[in-house]
């Protein structure tokens, strides 16, 4: 620091017309605290975001502002309208803002500055995206380019991922202490495995879990919890919010059917795709939902053929789901023929070709696309 100030590189002043006029780029850095109901206050952003507005009004020249402050999305866009407003320039013309979520951990900023896992920019400025990239150049590690309110999401799910391992694995030491066992040796083998556990595996949003092991481990491990009376609010909760996602994928699909004489093709109801065990099939509990409207539906997997059923499996079908039986076409082109509406987890794997050969007035439901967000509409 003493070497760049010496250079004239580096100064430091608390006058914001010194410091704006004589840049042509102004990062936000101030604090975004909670209000006493919990909500979020922005009004140091704000107030710097008036600040910065007064001085470009006065010298109307060109700036691009970066916003570092945590704030949730649709914040920037607030902030963005309130420097137009308050400078009188024209966003993406003479007024260029974008958001730059900092990851920067206390005790270690300065080496996470160095090294981070990659650098994130939102916007749709042209040119705030290359001055952040020309200004991140030095880094050996990615620059990712999204959506303001992307990038203002994305630290909120960082930090509520953080925040779910350490309660998850608090709980798992609570559970492991009360049956004498070492969580601690437990979640360090956990964590070996880098293929399931601490990998992209699982993490995308999409439909809900089932089958035959998740779901009954799950409810053994806070059934065993509760028998010795520890509390394991998040386990608990897991079950809870699947449901959730199946309700969820029920009111969407609901909406998009304008009759109930309208026929509903679903495309896979199997647990997991590739598979014939329905054993929990979260599909099949939304499939049932709609049978208990009155909803017509027609289901087709290509991996499941009521012939072809053996063991545990056929035994789960002819006690706890024969009617689903009445339901099953034989091909996947009769349900293309016959459905209003069809239903997909996801439209890469078995399906894909499939889908391109749908009527073009049959509304199509990826719930995988649908309930991550990733398809806004219909």
């Amino acid at each position: 620091l003493k070497a760049q100030v010496a250079q004239g590189r580096l100064m430091a002043t608390d006058q914001v017309e010194d410091a704006v006029a004589q840049s042509d780029m102004s990062f936000i850095c101030v604090g975004t605290p909670s209000t006493a109901h919990g909500t979020l206050d922005l009004s140091q952003v704000e107030h710097v975001c008036r600040q910065i507005g007064d001085v470009l009004k006065q010298y109307n020249k060109p700036h691009t502002v970066v916003i570092r402050s945590t704030m949730l999305p649709g914040s920037c866009q607030h902030m963005a309208d309130l420097l137009a407003d308050v400078s009188g320039l024209t966003l993406g013309q003479d007024l260029h803002l974008a958001f730059n979520p900092e990851f920067l951990r206390e005790g270690t900023a300065v080496d996470d500055f160095y090294a981070p896992p990659y650098t994130v920019v939102g916007t749709a400025h042209p040119r705030a995206a290359a001055t952040l990239e020309a200004l991140y150049g030095f880094l050996a590690t990615p620059l990712e380019q999204v959506g303001l309110a992307e990038a203002e999401m994305l630290k909120y799910a960082c930090n509520a991922f953080h925040a779910t391992k350490i309660t998850f694995a608090n709980e798992i030491g609570r559970v492991a202490r009360e049956l004498n066992v070492d969580g601690k040796q437990v979640m360090e083998l956990l964590c070996q495995d880098r293929v399931l556990n601490i990998s992209p595996a699982y993490m995308r949003p999409g439909f809900a879990y089932g089958g035959s092991c998740l779901p009954k481990d799950l409810r053994a491990l806070v059934g065993r919890a509760r028998l010795q009376n520890t509390h394991v609010p998040l386990l608990e909760s897991l079950a809870w919010s699947n449901r959730l996602q199946i309700e969820h994928a029920y009111e969407i699909i609901a909406q998009a059917v304008q009759s109930k004489e309208d026929t509903i093709g679903f495309l896979g109801f199997s647990f997991k795709a590739g598979t014939d065990d329905l054993r929990e099939s979260p599909m099949v509990d939304l499939v049932e939902r709609f049978i208990g409207k009155g909803y017509r539906l027609l289901l087709y997997d290509q991996y499941v053929s009521l012939a072809r059923l053996m063991g545990a499996n056929k035994q789960y079908i002819q006690q706890e789901i024969p009617h689903l039986a009445e339901l099953m076409a034989e091909d996947v082109a009769h349900v293309l023929r016959m459905s209003k509406v069809l239903v997909v987890v996801s439209r890469k794997g078995p399906y894909e070709e499939a889908l391109t050969q749908a009527d073009s007035s049959t509304r199509i439901i990826c719930l995988e696309d649908i309930l991550s967000g990733h398809a806004r509409m219909l």
